[in-house]
């Protein structure tokens, strides 16, 4: 009869996950990931079998929650313009003060394995799926509202989703709330209707 777990599945990988998504998979030795999460290595292998099993539920975590979260703010917004919106600005704020200074777990990973593992790479690419869904959601329902400009409208999906990577990389030079928040204010006030002239 095996031993039972003396400790929180989900804390520890949480606290795998804080480590991956600062330091990289490569960048972090399982010596490293054992401190953080409170554990000896029998229990590490034990419990998620080895380094990149760890990795993937800790990616799977991050879509289930951190990204969760965020694309929920789109989609769950009044209007898609508002989604759009309340997106970037958790954007700018997690990239200034939150974790997001790291950078997106997905974007440094997709950077870090390129083609190497299939696997992950079709995860990743997935999650890329469903946020530019989420965009082009919130682009049709404020197209349908008459708030873009005319020629606007869900095909800027891709667009976004292609500034929202740009961005994650550029949080990791911490370029400050400013640069970051002109950058999103222009990529929407590019898709946004003029007010009526009064």
């Amino acid at each position: 009869m095996g031993r039972l777990r003396t400790f929180d599945v989900d804390e520890a990988l949480a606290a795998a996950l804080e480590t991956f998504w600062q330091q990289g998979y490569d960048g972090t030795p399982i010596q490293a990931l054992c401190q953080a999460m409170g554990l000896q290595p029998g229990s590490v292998y034990a419990a998620f079998g080895s380094k990149r099993a760890l990795f993937v539920a800790a990616v799977h975590r991050y879509i289930d929650t951190v990204s969760a979260e965020a694309i929920e703010r789109i989609n769950g917004a009044p209007s898609g313009l508002e989604g759009l919106r309340a997106y970037f600005g958790h954007l700018v704020d997690a990239m200034v003060d939150g974790k997001r200074q790291w950078g997106c777990l997905i974007t440094n990973s997709l950077v870090e394995f390129a083609e190497r593992d299939p696997e992950l790479s079709g995860l990743f690419r997935l999650h890329l799926a469903r946020l530019e869904t989420s965009f082009a959601a919130a682009l049709a329902r404020a197209r349908a509202d008459g708030e873009l400009s005319p020629g606007a409208g869900p095909e800027a999906a891709t667009m976004l989703v292609a500034l929202v990577q740009g961005m994650n990389v550029m949080a990791k030079s911490k370029p400050g709330r400013r640069q970051l928040q002109v950058i999103a204010d222009a990529a929407l006030a590019g898709l946004t209707a003029s007010p009526p002239a009064a």
